[in-house]
């Protein structure tokens, strides 16, 4: 019996020196992460980015919209089409009906310097979706985040 437990033991040590091998250490992760405050460069220059809690995609990689997320895909902030820009105008409710003031603040480091329409999330996300239709386009490259997530 102590021998199987012994070669059990050693197995599972082997496989977590091969987890602990493939994955990420967090100094790089961090290198592939901007601030939000850099990231509103990006969104000017409608460059793909991830920072806190917000990425920004040129969606389908195909120059025609280009969409920066508080989160995720549940709130989009600015999105550019056809040569103009729009914001979403409405708060982010999380689950418990407070507003996410963090969304706020996403809102004002991510700004294009650009004049911007104010537009409700309803209508950002049915251009998306609309936009995403019409190319054969899924899910979004970058990985959704709920809030509170890390």
């Amino acid at each position: 019996m102590k021998s199987i437990r012994k070669i059990i033991r050693e197995m599972v040590e082997e496989i977590e020196l091969n987890i602990q091998e493939v994955e990420l250490d967090d100094a790089q992760i961090d290198e592939e992460r901007i601030t939000n405050t850099e990231a509103g460069e990006a969104v000017n220059k409608r460059e793909n980015f991830i920072a806190s809690h917000t990425y920004g995609e040129d969606l389908g990689s195909i120059g025609e919209m280009y969409v920066a997320y508080s989160y995720g895909e549940q709130h989009p902030l600015y999105l550019w089409y056809k040569d103009r820009w729009y914001y979403n105008n409405q708060d982010y409710i999380l689950d418990d009906g407070e507003i996410n003031i963090w969304t706020r603040k996403h809102l004002r480091d991510l700004k294009p310097n650009s004049e911007v329409q104010a537009r409700p999330t309803a209508f950002l996300e049915k251009l998306i979706k609309k936009f995403k239709n019409k190319h054969g386009l899924g899910d979004n490259t970058h990985a959704d985040l709920e809030p509170g997530e890390k």
